[in-house]
């Protein structure tokens, strides 16, 4: 018997080999056009290929609790998406990820806070000033908190897996490790498929020395979906105090303007996110420390306390 010159092509599966292999046993040659068929067959092929005809074209977006935030995201953070909140101690980080999470919890979305650094009676006690009563959403079943958290990548996956939450929040994951070794970590390739293809809308909370006013980027900051850099600056030159301020440095799928803008906390926790008067110019020579003049500024609102 001629042997076909051409050789099994080697995408395809192992069943489809196997059926190859029986044949050439059976008749003594390889088939081609029993080949290209298997290979019509086989959807193991390609696997990261895209498939144009299943793209969801519109942007689904959910709410991050703070209306005047979904007003400049275009109604809000792209599902699925994994985002840095990032900023130096102190910012709101914190605050702002529980708040995005309670938002979920109203909606009736399962939500995971992971807290990697703090009890779970020392969360329950910030949070209870804001009127979130994270221990009865716990007893609900929307809501799920993991505090001092020893759990291993593996352990994680699995609770994902498990719960099929709707939203999560990582505080903070410089813990795991440096942000250069964290991003080609295989651990944390395997939580991010986990993530992306269950659609799981994140904010990952990471660390910085450094406030705004320092152009300066880590990987954790290359591997997220978005940047939201959380930060305290004198917004006018005759008020010293420091009011607290929030910039978009990046949005995928959304148009977003990266000039920081001021917001408060209250006793509702963040309740106020506006885009506020100030010239772009100004706020920029400001992060640069360049003078300028009290009316460039003016005073968009008092400021409240530094967040958490």
């Amino acid at each position: 018997m001629v042997r076909n010159k051409f050789p099994v092509h080697t995408t395809l599966s192992s069943d489809a080999i196997k059926v190859l292999e029986r044949y050439e046993k059976e008749l003594g040659a390889k088939n081609l056009v029993l080949e290209k068929a298997l290979m019509s067959l086989d959807s193991t092929r390609f696997k990261s290929k895209l498939d144009t005809k299943n793209i969801d074209r519109m942007v689904k977006r959910m709410s991050s609790g703070i209306i005047g935030l979904d007003d400049v995201l275009e109604g809000g953070i792209p599902e699925g998406f994994s985002v840095i909140v990032t900023g130096p101690p102190g910012t709101g980080k914190s605050t702002m990820s529980m708040q995005f999470l309670m938002e979920g919890v109203k909606n009736d979305e399962k939500c995971i806070f992971f807290s990697f650094e703090e009890r779970l009676q020392q969360l329950v006690q910030h949070f209870v000033r804001f009127g979130w009563d994270i221990a009865k959403h716990m007893d609900d079943g929307y809501l799920e908190v993991f505090s001092m958290s020893m759990l291993s990548f593996e352990e994680i996956n699995e609770i994902i897996e498990t719960y099929k939450p709707q939203r999560v929040v990582f505080d903070s994951i410089n813990v795991f490790s440096k942000s250069e070794d964290f991003r080609k970590s295989i651990a944390w390739r395997s939580l991010h498929r986990i993530l992306k293809t269950r659609k799981i809308t994140s904010l990952l909370i990471t660390e910085k020395h450094h406030g705004l006013e320092t152009k300066t980027f880590d990987d954790y900051d290359f591997l997220g979906d978005g940047i939201i850099f959380l930060d305290a600056m004198q917004v006018n030159e005759i008020d010293t105090t420091l009011t607290p301020v929030m910039a978009i440095q990046k949005m995928r799928a959304t148009k977003v303007d990266p000039t920081p803008q001021p917001f408060r906390f209250t006793d509702n926790g963040i309740v106020k996110y506006r885009s506020v008067h100030l010239s772009s110019k100004a706020l920029q020579d400001k992060m640069k420390g360049t003078r300028n003049t009290p009316d460039e500024f003016g005073d968009p609102f008092a400021s409240g306390e530094i967040g958490y």
